[in-house]
């Protein structure tokens, strides 16, 4: 009789995968110079294995829907050694260019205590998800008075990573529109560069986390919208009754204010009637105090910042007194240019539209920061980074605003490599993008340099 061997490809593939898991033990990294190419260790087991805290929450979070009770644990159980890992990347850089129209937002904030006091933060995909300006908004909260997490969007990209709030809508019944996408149909856009439109039984909720004491709660919600035809909208604090209120008609921007009996965690707002208006956004307050509001751009530059109409802006204005305004971009722009006069012009077009719409706020550039680029074995800066961060200077010095360094703040060439390698990381290793903690340091960076102007 002839032997059963249906065993042995079982066994061949057990012996296989046991010597790929011996292997993935050795420490292998050989670079061959001449082509290029490198030959490291592949650990097998790594998609099974706890994420490490190298790969930031904010990125592994994009995969999918937010499991938030996983991230405040995974948070938890890591905050102790967050805090014993020391930081050493980053150097004390200041504000330079024109710092004395710094002077309406330092004014402002000493009357914070009894006002409300707006701080606009625009910039690409380095700010997604609250990155840098949740961090700027706790240090500037502490120091002059305030509570809340300030804008948020109707329909929004970073709903699945942002940890500062829960925002969730109603899927398949939004008509979208922003700078950074498509617009068929011309709707004026909101400051954020978006507008949005129900087409029936539409819905948001924001709810607040306990990611940040500072955010715990809100007493305010002011709704923007324009262009209402006769109709209204519904709501419900933390899950509490309907409550039902009128739109006010007309094509002008409009604010609706709702407000809880008592301090609220969460709200969800109903618009039942399609194209009943276009829809901009909310602010979730605790007046008075400081709000930095995030309006993050993915793969933008800054220039289709000019697709916002100015008296649109103006009638933000009205609602949005920004007494600060920070533009962070530059990275979507650097590449392989000699020439950036192009990307100067339109940037001065994009500040000076900013400046006829919010005359009373002071505005700061800030530098596109260090991206580095394999040389050999060596992660060294990107040349087009110096060129660009030199129109970036003349941007400022054109338009008599301030600036900021980012570049230099982080340690100026070949920086970038000192932030992935630090302990704990400050940067994903594309050597281009800042992780969680990164996003913290540079927050610090920029507001330490801010407030020593106050001094």
């Amino acid at each position: 009789m002839e032997q059963n061997k249906i065993k042995q490809p079982l066994y061949i593939v057990a012996l296989v995968a046991a010597m790929l898991v011996a292997i993935s033990f050795i420490k292998i990294e050989y670079t061959i110079e001449k082509i290029n190419f490198t030959i490291k260790t592949v650990d097998v087991l790594m998609d099974i294995k706890e994420v490490e805290q190298s790969e930031p929450t904010s990125l592994y979070f994009k995969k999918g829907n937010v499991n938030y009770a996983s991230i405040f644990s995974f948070i938890e159980e890591r905050k102790d050694n967050l805090k014993e890992s020391p930081v050493f990347q980053g150097k004390k850089s200041p504000i330079t260019g024109n710092t004395n129209q710094l002077i309406n937002f330092f004014g402002a904030v000493k009357l914070a205590k009894t006002k409300s006091v707006r701080v606009a933060h625009f910039g690409d995909s380095a700010i997604e998800g609250d990155l840098i300006t949740s961090d700027m908004r706790e240090t500037l909260q502490n120091k002059f008075g305030g509570n809340g997490v300030g804008w948020l969007g109707i329909v929004s990209q970073d709903v699945t990573f942002r940890m500062t709030t829960k925002h969730s809508f109603s899927q398949g019944n939004w008509e979208t529109a922003s700078l950074y996408t498509s617009n068929p149909k011309k709707l004026p856009l909101g400051i954020s560069g978006e507008a949005n439109v129900p087409k029936g039984n539409a819905w948001v909720q924001y709810e607040t986390t306990p990611i940040r004491r500072y955010l715990k709660d809100f007493s305010v919600v002011k709704l923007y919208y324009s262009n209402a035809k006769p109709s209204n909208i519904n709501y419900y604090f933390d899950n509490g009754g309907k409550q039902t209120i009128a739109l006010k008609t007309g094509t002008g921007l409009q604010e609706l204010i709702l407000k809880p009996t008592t301090k609220a965690k969460k709200i969800k707002i109903e618009f039942p009637i399609a194209d009943q208006a276009i829809f901009y956004g909310v602010t979730l307050e605790n007046e008075p105090g400081v709000y930095v509001d995030n309006f993050p751009l993915r793969g933008n530059s800054g220039v289709d910042l000019q697709q916002l109409d100015v008296n649109m802006l103006k009638e933000f204005s009205k609602y949005l007194d920004y007494k600060l305004i920070i533009l962070e971009f530059g990275l979507n722009i650097a590449g392989n240019r000699t020439d950036y006069s192009w990307y100067e012009r339109e940037m001065v077009k994009v500040v000076n539209n900013f400046k006829t719409a919010f005359p009373k706020a002071s505005i700061v550039l800030v530098s596109v920061h260090d991206r580095s680029m394999k040389k050999g074995s060596e992660f060294v800066t990107d040349p087009s980074i110096l060129r660009l961060i030199e129109s970036q200077k003349n941007i400022a010095k054109t338009t008599n605003i301030a600036f900021w360094s980012l570049f230099d703040a982080m340690g100026g060439e070949n920086s970038m490599s000192t932030w992935v390698n630090a302990n704990p990381p400050l940067a994903f290793k594309d050597y281009i993008h800042f992780n969680d903690q990164g996003a913290k340091k540079v927050a610090q960076l920029f507001t330490d340099a801010l407030l020593d102007l106050n001094k």
